[in-house]
């Protein structure tokens, strides 16, 4: 799908309140992948972040670098990623992305990335760590060339003329960082943080503007939407598959039991 498509997944996100769910990408299973992003597509997710691998995660917290851990044992690697991708979209119509480290892109290939990426129908990729900069001078065409949507995340300290900056550029939506730190922290929001969301809420930006890090329940999930499109649940929906029984994670048997504790804790936030 190029950029520009008449079929624009971004474009059908609730205006208030999307959740977005980040799982990782051959966790717990290897193939449990597709499995839940069918799952919680079902139970009312508006977006799903796929993030891929990696050993040296340092932005994240002690339940993403573990899940990473486990993925990478499982076997979890881009080719298989690519695989196990082909046919989702024969199953799900929600915006989808691939979110991850610069360094297995490059290694990968990031032409070759992107380019995978299309033709199993991803929307877009969150990379943390390239710079935007970067994004602009070298790899801004390839995005484009393959209609893959960039997204680009921001502080209190980020500047208003750069938050335009990347508002010009296209992007999925705008990721604004609810706590600092790595990921997996509890939300509290702070006045002056809520006030960050608020302002920037009123600058009138095209992109959606959604929130991350932290959020974890229905009382963060409706505290830091009061100003945004939405928000994104990561370490705490990866608690929630840790925290199944053994019997459910390794059972061949038990896909659909397993799955229905995904659909409760969807459902818990909502």
């Amino acid at each position: 799908m190029k950029q520009g498509s008449s079929h624009d997944r971004f474009g059908t996100l609730p205006k208030s309140k999307a959740l977005s769910i980040f799982l990782t990408a051959g966790y717990p299973r290897l193939h449990d992948t597709v499995l839940l992003i069918e799952r919680l597509s079902s139970s009312g997710v508006d977006m799903i972040e796929i993030g891929f691998p990696f050993s040296d995660p340092v932005a994240d917290g002690p339940t993403i670098q573990e899940s990473n851990r486990i993925a990478i044992e499982n076997g979890m690697n881009m080719p298989a990623l690519f695989e196990q991708l082909r046919e989702v979209r024969a199953r799900v119509d929600i915006p989808l992305l691939l979110m991850g480290y610069l360094n297995p892109v490059e290694q990968y290939g990031v032409e070759r990335f992107l380019c995978d990426a299309a033709r199993c129908g991803i929307d877009g990729a969150i990379i943390p760590d390239m710079p935007f900069e970067l994004y602009v001078s070298k790899y801004k065409p390839l995005y484009e060339r393959h209609g893959v949507r960039p997204v680009f995340l921001a502080t209190p300290r980020t500047p208003a003329e750069r938050l335009h900056a990347f508002d010009r550029e296209n992007p999925a939506f705008l990721y604004l960082l609810s706590i600092d730190g790595v990921t997996g922290g509890s939300v509290t929001v702070s006045s002056s943080r809520e006030e960050f969301f608020e302002r920037v809420s009123r600058m009138e930006l095209k992109s959606p503007l959604f929130v991350g890090f932290g959020v974890r329940d229905r009382e963060s999930f409706d505290r830091v939407t009061k100003h945004t499109t939405g928000a994104i649940i990561g370490s705490a929906f990866l608690e929630v598959l840790a925290n199944m029984p053994a019997h459910l994670k390794d059972s061949t048997r038990s896909d659909e039991t397993a799955l229905a504790v995904v659909e409760r804790y969807v459902k818990s936030v909502r």
